[in-house]
């Protein structure tokens, strides 16, 4: 640390306020300096009379303890119109920066190296507050002093957690969960799990949700646990080798033929394929059959790789891929009282417009897969009377399919 000083451009500390009081951890060592520092009414004047005050503030661990605060390295203004001495004193408030307050530990004054030990044992979990201060001490101006602060004892120490990590196979097919077993020592409430593959992150959360079904390659996992809000520690568990065997399908775009037509699938991915059913395709185990199915069909593809299988499927509509009624009855009869698309289900983002005579919109809709959202024939809460009512529907597919007609409401 430079052993000169220069007082010009200092401005108010950080911590001059209890509101803003810095953490102290142990095993850490902080830099602190009274310089720009002000006086409040509400700073603790138990020890002294507090002239230029900056905060600091500590928790106990969980059992509680003895606490040392040490203040080094210090050094002073040496303009002689400044003191030379530093004061300071811990004490516990009624709640955050709230008097009355309670000395805690003896009260430190000295222009040399110094520390403030506790008076009795500190209660476990319980926030203490730091208060430093200059002095005058005969001088013009109280002193400004540079330091570093850090605290110990068994009042704050804190186990180290261990993390470690093991899985019953590490071969592990691709898009699989195999599931991980974790061992985590002295930490009660994990704040953080970092997992880490081939040294990159690729899941950071304070719930731990990982998936290997996320890895698409080979790797090295470890885990780092990180434990607690205040003072947080942190670990790194061992390492796992992983090999992760790939495999995938695609089974491509569902389409759209005419009784009678053929069509190529266009499968694609990594492994083995085989198609099912099989009975309206020219061959199951090319990634491009010909299909010449004569009812709408959903075919699957599978891939296998070294005993690892990946699926997906494709849907074939043969004629129209919707059908749309062109009246429903709602009565209050329990029967076709909502307007039913079929296979609505199958397009998510398919938008439904609902005009009267006259062109108003009296219903509009997007996703129309489910009951809960179908037309009741009602428009704001109320029932529609009787009527032909116009429809603009939207698949929002890739063929930008649209329909237009009308729809006849019964009751």
């Amino acid at each position: 640390m430079s052993l000169f000083w220069c007082s010009i451009g200092f401005s108010q500390p950080m911590n001059d306020d209890c509101s803003n009081a810095i953490q102290l951890c142990p095993d850490e060592t902080i830099n602190g300096n009274t310089a720009g520092a002000t006086t409040v009414p509400s700073d603790n004047d138990i020890c002294y009379t507090p002239e230029n005050t900056i905060w600091y503030k500590f928790t106990t661990n969980d059992v509680g303890g003895g606490v040392t605060v040490s203040f080094d390295n210090l050094i002073f203004n040496p303009d002689p119109t400044f003191g030379q001495s530093l004061q300071a004193n811990f004490f516990e408030a009624s709640g955050p920066c709230l008097g009355p307050y309670t000395p805690m530990s003896d009260c430190g004054d000295s222009g040399i190296d110094f520390s403030i030990s506790e008076l009795i044992v500190l209660a476990p979990n319980t926030t203490y507050y730091i208060q430093v201060s200059g002095t005058s001490d005969g001088a013009i101006n109280p002193s400004e002093c540079e330091f570093d602060i850090s605290i110990s004892g068994t009042g704050v120490e804190k186990t180290a957690p261990n993390a470690s990590i093991n899985v019953a196979n590490a071969t592990i097919c691709q898009g699989q969960e195999e599931p991980l077993n974790l061992n985590i020592l002295n930490c009660d409430e994990p704040t953080n799990y970092e997992w880490i593959y081939n040294g990159t992150t690729v899941f950071s959360e304070n719930e731990n949700t990982f998936s290997t079904a996320e890895l698409d390659e080979n790797g090295t996992l470890e885990l780092v646990i990180t434990c607690g809000l205040v003072c947080p520690l942190t670990d790194t568990s061992n390492s796992l080798d992983l090999i992760i065997t790939p495999v995938s399908a695609e089974a491509g775009e569902d389409q759209v033929i005419d009784q009678g037509e053929q069509v190529s699938l266009d499968g694609s991915g990594i492994g083995s394929p085989t198609w099912t059913p099989g009975t309206t395709l020219t061959t199951t185990t090319t990634l491009s059959p010909i299909a010449n199915p004569t009812n709408t069909t959903t075919y699957f593809l599978t891939m296998e790789n070294e005993g690892c299988f990946a699926t997906d499927s494709v849907t074939i509509y043969v004629g129209d891929i919707i059908t749309i009624y062109s009246a429903f009855t709602p009565n209050g009869d329990n029967i076709n009282d909502k307007w039913h698309i079929v296979n609505s289900e199958r397009f998510p983002n398919m938008e439904v417009y609902i005009y009267d005579r006259s062109g108003q919109l009296v219903f509009n809709a997007v996703n129309y897969t489910s009951e809960d959202q179908w037309w009741d024939g009602t428009f704001k809460g109320k029932d529609l009377p009787t009527s032909v009512y116009y429809y603009v529907i939207r698949l929002n597919d890739t063929e930008k399919t649209e329909y237009k007609g009308y729809v006849n409401l019964l009751r």
